[in-house]
């Protein structure tokens, strides 16, 4: 077998690798995306539902505060109070 005959197969060979490695790194390559939308689409679901629950807490707040003022303020006291023994 000449040298030029085992050149040539080394670097046959060392193309194939190449080709294996640059296969599988686009491979990771896609499954890496794919994770990151899926990824990004439940942050994104997610933080929807929690805005929408915020809003309603915060809502319902308002809505206890002006029907009973007197008694919201005494329990903010009461919970501050607590709070500053705690600390």
């Amino acid at each position: 077998m000449s040298a030029d005959a085992t050149a040539g197969k080394a670097k046959d060979a060392v193309s194939a690798g190449a080709d294996s490695v640059e296969g599988a790194i686009n491979d990771a390559a896609s499954k890496a995306t794919e994770v990151t939308r899926k990824a990004k689409e439940t942050a994104s679901e997610l933080i929807d539902e929690h805005r929408d629950a915020v809003a309603e807490a915060l809502q319902s707040a308002t809505e206890t505060i002006r029907a009973r003022p007197i008694t919201s303020v005494a329990v903010v006291a009461a919970v501050a109070y607590l709070w500053g023994k705690l600390s």
